[in-house]
């Protein structure tokens, strides 16, 4: 398990689950300002839904980038 997972497909792999890890973690912020009956309206919505794409991926980039300079 620790060969494959130091291998480039298992990197990817634990890339894609940082991201979607916070992808759902930012999608439930979302959720949460919407039930309180913030950006509700077309823009704002649109706008924090890509919001929460960028955010997720930045995030993600961040802990990337953290654990490679304390490794």
């Amino acid at each position: 398990f620790s060969g494959f997972i130091q291998s480039f497909f298992g990197r990817l792999i634990l890339f894609g689950f940082t991201w979607a890890l916070f992808q759902h973690l930012l999608g439930g912020v979302r959720h949460l300002i919407m039930d309180a009956g913030y950006g509700m309206d077309d823009p704002e919505r649109e706008q924090m839904a890509q919001a929460t794409l960028i955010g997720g991926l930045v995030l993600t980039l961040v802990v990337w980038a953290i654990g490679y300079a304390v490794r």
